[in-house]
């Protein structure tokens, strides 16, 4: 059954992908590491709720861009290339994607996605602390990223990206992840 899971989810991905990226040339879809992974966090949007206002706001204030506006953040080396920028603007149901490069810690409370890229795992624990607790989806790939308290880590299995998911953080980040995505991750924590 769980098998059965993951070829569907894999299937869905790839028809994703396709969608996505299919205004970027003939060989778009070849399905390099980082397009991949590009379509994986936006089908991750899908499976993550969002808290209707962020932490430091009083309940009479309404956190109105996290119900419009869904923005990836990438820190450190982004080797994604355009894959990503080419998503900006678009729509996945009623959230408007927008991607930013992330220069300075001061601008981490601004994302709702942060991917962390490996170039940065000397200060990943240091990251993941600035921005514990606040609704933000991180996403790395450094083998210690579950460890150091990152929500879903990407990592290569016999040449095909896979990922985990730690639960208790996404719980205190005050992230509902749905039970479509915890089934299809390789390894919950």
């Amino acid at each position: 059954m769980k098998k059965t899971l993951r070829h569907k989810f894999i299937i869905i991905l790839s028809v994703i992908a396709a969608m996505v990226f299919s205004g970027t040339g003939g060989n778009c879809l070849e399905g390099t590491e980082y397009q991949i992974k590009g379509a994986m966090i936006l089908n991750f949007i899908k499976f993550v709720q969002w808290p209707k206002q962020a932490p430091d706001q009083s309940p009479d204030q309404l956190n109105d861009k996290t119900d419009t506006t869904i923005t990836i953040g990438i820190i450190g080396k982004d080797n994604f290339g355009n894959t990503l920028d080419q998503i900006e603007g678009r729509k996945i149901g009623n959230k408007q994607l927008s991607i930013r490069h992330i220069k300075s810690t001061s601008q981490l409370s601004d994302c709702q996605i942060l991917f962390i890229s490996e170039s940065e795992s000397h200060r990943t624990y240091q990251i993941l602390r600035e921005i514990s607790g606040m609704p933000v989806l991180t996403i790395g790939e450094d083998e210690d990223f579950i460890r150091l308290g990152g929500i879903i880590r990407f990592y290569d299995e016999k040449n095909h990206i896979r990922f985990e998911v730690n639960q208790t953080a996404a719980l205190k980040s005050d992230l509902k992840l749905s039970v479509k995505l915890l089934e299809v991750a390789a390894a919950i924590h």
